[in-house]
């Protein structure tokens, strides 16, 4: 298949324009949006999606990896399932009219919907694209953003994923909750809650985030917190330990003789006596994790102006 570069000038109404080989999404999107295009760029490859332009503005973006206006409105109770089945093409101007929402809440709803989708539509590694113009999003909201806001944004949630855990592994993968994590006590938030109650081992992050009406990109933000609070692990890795576990083994030697006196030795000058022999090792924290884990987003309110004048007036005591 010959791709087509686009060029200075918007493609033809009607008329598919395809993008070199190797040219990435953020990079397609920000050249439609110096042409001022009007219509909907086509991303496949894993997850893919889809970005809708009008005049060279973002005003819709899809993905199958996030959740869509109509689940998270659906989900968060403020509008009845039946209420979509009613309702015509262009909903946005309909569920205000109808009084459903406020115009001020779909056009926030719809702004969230259009970010957590961008994150995964511009992340798509290896993607083949196609530019259709003159398609509009189906919505109909009149809220945009610039193709620049988009990509800073997107640009600036990669950082953040990359600085609460390195790892990846977690992103597109089912979540595994750990059974036993090794912590006394673990503090989290409500939505860290409801991903660990929610987690089977089968269902990826994108696939809670549609279960509960959630932000895709936050549930999966708050995977890999809880992965490197080592409350959840990647399949691979529980496959593996299951795989290990299968494989038959020679039978454990004999425990040789217990010697004849058995009684802990006194230390020599003292009324103590030598610890006897270590009981097995408890599993191991991940670095960084205290015996009480408190993950980010656990506690939403700062601390209080009159706890921490306290706090110093015990400490400047103890000097």
């Amino acid at each position: 298949m010959n791709a087509v570069a686009v060029g200075a000038k918007a493609s033809a109404p009607g008329k598919q324009s395809r993008f070199p080989k190797g040219t990435s999404p953020a990079k397609a999107l920000i050249q439609l949006a110096a042409q001022k295009a009007t219509g909907a760029l086509t991303v496949h490859g894993e997850p893919g999606g889809v970005v809708f332009l009008r005049d060279g503005l973002v005003n819709g973006c899809e993905s199958p990896a996030a959740p869509g206006v109509d689940r998270l409105l659906t989900a968060c109770g403020k509008v009845a399932e039946r209420v979509w089945e009613t309702i015509p093409s262009r909903p946005a101007r309909a569920l205000v009219e109808g009084g459903h929402v406020t115009a001020a809440e779909i056009e926030l709803c719809a702004l969230q919907a259009l970010y957590d989708a961008a994150f995964f539509v511009l992340s798509t590694a290896k993607a083949e694209m196609r530019f259709d113009p003159g398609i509009e999003h189906w919505l109909g909201a009149d809220g945009t953003v610039t193709s620049d806001q988009v990509c800073d944004h997107v640009s600036r949630q990669r950082r953040m994923l990359d600085e609460v855990h390195p790892s990846d592994a977690t992103d597109l993968a089912p979540v595994v909750p750990v059974l036993r994590p090794g912590l006394d006590r673990v503090l989290l938030s409500g939505l860290q809650w409801e991903i660990v109650l929610h987690a089977d081992g089968e269902r990826t992050p994108q696939e809670l985030a549609g279960l509960l009406g959630r932000s895709a990109y936050a549930v999966t933000l708050d995977v890999r917190r809880l992965a490197a609070a080592g409350l959840v692990t990647p399949p691979e890795q529980e496959q593996t330990t299951k795989a290990i576990a299968s494989v038959p083994h020679e039978p454990a030697p004999a425990p040789p003789e217990p010697p004849e006196d058995p009684l802990p030795q006194r230390v020599p000058g003292t009324f103590t006596f030598e610890d006897p022999a270590p009981s097995p090792a408890r599993r191991e924290l991940p670095a960084g994790v205290s015996a009480l884990a408190v993950l980010p987003g656990a506690i939403d309110k700062s601390p209080d102006d009159t706890l921490l004048k306290r706090i110093r007036a015990a400490l400047q005591s103890l000097r």
